[in-house]
C-alpha cells in the first residue's frame, strides 16, 4: 500500500459529543466488527498494516496535545480517511487501514488532512490481561466517542501484542500470518465477555450548571484530556484567553483553580477504574499520571485510603 507522508497542518480545536449509551455502546461495537470490520477485512484478503515510522523525522507536530500511552494500541479504520502525526510525519490512513501504535510512541490520531475527511474508528489498547475497546467519529469538526469496552478475554490481548511482534519481526509470511491473528482477535470479540467501563459523555453530566461559556468550556477540556498530560498553554490556545486571564477568571466563576478540577476528575475517573480491578500502575497512566507512586499518594490524600484499600473495599462490596 502507498503510505502518503505529509506536511503537518495546524489542528483546530473540535468539540467533543457522546455516541451511544451504554447499552448501546457495546452492541455497537459488535455490530460494527461484525458487519462493517471482517467483511471489508475478509474481502481485502490481507491486513493494510501500518506503524510508525523507523526514523524520526524533525518536523514539528500539529498543535494539539500529543499522546504516549504506557500500551500497545491498535486501530482499525472503519471508514473515511484518518491523519495521524507520529514521529514526526504526518499520515493519511484510508479505510482498512490497521494501525500499530507501540507503547510509549508520541503520536497525534485525528490530525488534520486537506478538507478535514470524515472518519470513523475502532481503537483496542491493551493494558496487562485486559482490553479496552472503543469506536469514535470524526465529522463536521467534531469528535464523536463511544462507550469505552472492557473486553475480558485474555486471549484478544494475546493476539494483540502478537499482531505488533509479527509487525516488528516481518519477512515474506508476515502480511498472512497477522491476517490470521486480526480475523481471530475480531471474532473473538464477538464472543468474549464485555461490560461498559468508562462512557466519556457520562463526564459531561459533571459540568456546572452555568451560562458561562468559559466554564463549560474549561471542563469540557479537561474531561477530553484528562488522560494525558496537559499544558495550561493547551487550555489556554482552546479557550482563546490568555493563561492568567483564564486562571484568574476561571477560579472568580468556580471558587477552584483548574488544576484542583482536573485533580478531581482523574481521581473520580481512576475509582472507576479500580472498582473494575485494574492494576494501580494501569490505573494510574489511564488517568494520565506518569508516575504510579505519585499517582497513589494524589489518591491516598484526596480519598483517604491507598487505591490498594480502595480496591479492595470495592471487592468486599461486590461480594
Amino acid at each position: 500500500m502507498e503510505v502518503r507522508h505529509m506536511r503537518a497542518m495546524p489542528l483546530t480545536i473540535i468539540r467533543e459529543e457522546r455516541m451511544d449509551t451504554p447499552e448501546e455502546g457495546v452492541e455497537r461495537l459488535r455490530q460494527v466488527v461484525a458487519q462493517q470490520i471482517l467483511p471489508m477485512i475478509t474481502n481485502h484478503r490481507t491486513c493494510r498494516l501500518l506503524s510508525p515510522p523507523l526514523i524520526a523525522s524533525t518536523a514539528p507536530p500539529p498543535s494539539g496535545i500529543i499522546q504516549r500511552h504506557a500500551f500497545l494500541e491498535l486501530g482499525i479504520i472503519v471508514d473515511g480517511v484518518m491523519g495521524i502525526w507520529w514521529r514526526g510525519q504526518l499520515t493519511s490512513c484510508p479505510a482498512g487501514t490497521v494501525l500499530v501504535i507501540p507503547p510509549r510512541c508520541p503520536h497525534l490520531p485525528h490530525a488534520p488532512l486537506p478538507q478535514s475527511p470524515a472518519h470513523r474508528v475502532l481503537w483496542l489498547i491493551f493494558p496487562p490481561h485486559q482490553c479496552i475497546a472503543h469506536l469514535c467519529e470524526w465529522r463536521d469538526n467534531v469528535h464523536f466517542v463511544g462507550t469505552y469496552c472492557v473486553i475480558d478475554d485474555e486471549d484478544i490481548t494475546y493476539l494483540g501484542h502478537r499482531i505488533w511482534r509479527e509487525q516488528r519481526q516481518r519477512d515474506e509470511h508476515s502480511a498472512l500470518i497477522v491476517y490470521g491473528y486480526l480475523l481471530s482477535l475480531l471474532g473473538r470479540i464477538l464472543k468474549a465477555p464485555t461490560h461498559p467501563a468508562i462512557p466519556k459523555y457520562e463526564r459531561f453530566s459533571v459540568v456546572p450548571m452555568t451560562s458561562e461559556p468559559l466554564v463549560q468550556t474549561v471542563y469540557r477540556f479537561l474531561w477530553s484530556n484528562y488522560n494525558r498530560p496537559i499544558k495550561l498553554a493547551d487550555l489556554s490556545d482552546a479557550v482563546a484567553y490568555s493563561p492568567a486571564y483564564l486562571c484568574r477568571r476561571f477560579r472568580q466563576l468556580t471558587g477552584k483553580t483548574i488544576w484542583q478540577v482536573l485533580r478531581q476528575i482523574r481521581i473520580d475517573v481512576a475509582k472507576r477504574l479500580l472498582a473494575l480491578n485494574f492494576s494501580v500502575a494501569t490505573v494510574a497512566e489511564m488517568v494520565g499520571f506518569s508516575d504510579a507512586l505519585y499517582f497513589s499518594k494524589v489518591f491516598s490524600r484526596e480519598v483517604g485510603m491507598t487505591p490498594t484499600n480502595y480496591q479492595l473495599q470495592c471487592k468486599r462490596k461486590g461480594q
